[in-house]
């Protein structure tokens, strides 16, 4: 190699290094995803991209209370927990998590010696109708396990350095924490019936025009097991900390859509049976029933689509909650499970589509 080729190469090396480190520094003196430490004195808590910041959190933030879940947690205000119960929250929740999901956020919880009294998280139909293993949004593996020596992708990452940037000039404008409000999504979408309908619409279309076969009664998929296998070793190897678990109120247009689906409205009903039935099982576990709800689920108004409600509708779930409302037991959840299968059944649901 020529001297002039080596002193090309020497210079591009050092000014590549001069970029590189301080980039580096930057991201593991801000750490925005929380991978080696808890924010600096001073600097503000910001939880904005969950799925990149919810293990780093779930190791290295305080907390003694977690709530974990779907879009359906999302605008739950941890202050409310707080002020009212007595909890220290954290939220890690993420839109379309499914169990396999729920399993890698739990396990960043309990990796530690920490003390967690309470994980509050919904239920829903699809994560125990998908394989367990699919995702809606791909968890970055390098930030969920243990190892150090896989982190280049995020200490050369570009939202990571963004971030720190951010990080960086929120901490001398002297920013404040988001942790009440954090993923919170109420703000930046519209509620009402036609709204909820424009999604369900055209589905519903396309099973009114073809010859539906609905599956045998108790034809329970084998991704219910799958599922399930991905929660209750989790729930237990801990007995020390309480599961309150519940089911969120869909809108009837879901159970329309169950209605008419191949699986069948009755299906839907046994898959239910079977989850809460066998999460009954751990003396641990409080699961809560919030489905049979018709003045909020026959309201349309209520959501943005056939599942997700108002904010209102979380914090109605929060007084539930902490005063122990519709709460399933061994001997009670059957026939609850009935009182909404039959109103389903037997709902008029052509006052929607007149």
């Amino acid at each position: 190699m020529k001297r002039t080729d080596k002193a090309a190469l020497g210079s591009f090396v050092l000014i590549f290094l001069a970029i590189l480190v301080p980039m580096i520094a930057l991201i593991l003196w801000m750490d925005p995803f929380f991978q080696y430490h808890k924010p600096l004195p001073g600097q503000a808590l910001i939880l904005r991209d969950a799925v990149y910041q919810t293990p780093g959190a779930a190791r290295n933030l305080e907390y003694t209370d977690v709530i974990v879940g779907s879009s359906m947690t999302e605008n739950f205000h941890t202050s409310w927990f707080d002020d009212e119960m007595g909890w220290h929250t954290l939220k890690l929740s993420y839109s379309g998590a499914r169990t396999d999901d729920l399993k890698a956020i739990l396990e960043q919880v309990f990796s530690g010696d920490r003390k967690v009294d309470h994980v509050l998280m919904d239920l829903n139909s699809y994560q125990f109708l998908v394989p367990a293993w699919t995702a809606y949004t791909e968890r970055p593996g390098y930030l969920y396990d243990d190892s150090c020596l896989n982190d280049v992708p995020y200490l050369l990452n570009r939202d990571a350095l963004h971030y720190s940037i951010s990080n960086l000039a929120n901490y001398l404008q002297g920013e404040t924490d988001n942790l009440d409000c954090a993923y919170c999504w109420d703000d930046t979408v519209a509620f009402g019936e036609e709204i909820a309908k424009k999604d369900w619409a055209p589905r519903r279309q396309k099973y009114l025009s073809q010859t539906v076969t609905n599956k045998p009664q108790n034809s329970i998929p084998a991704t219910v097991t799958e599922n399930l296998d991905n929660l209750t070793p989790i729930i237990g190897a801990h007995p020390e900390t309480e599961f309150l678990l519940y089911l969120p109120p869909y809108s009837m247009l879901y159970w329309e859509e169950a209605t008419y689906s191949e699986m069948g409205l009755e299906n839907y009903i046994a898959i239910y049976s079977k989850v809460i039935g066998e999460l009954l099982a751990y003396p641990n576990v409080t699961l809560y029933y919030y489905q049979y709800e018709p003045e909020i689920i026959t309201n349309l108004d209520n959501y943005l689509d056939s599942c997700h409600h108002t904010p209102q509708i979380n914090r109605y779930l929060f007084e539930q909650i902490k005063a122990e409302e519709k709460r399933l037991t061994v001997d009670n959840y059957q026939e609850a499970l009935q009182e909404m299968y039959l109103f389903a059944r037997d709902y008029d649901y052509s006052r929607y589509w007149k």
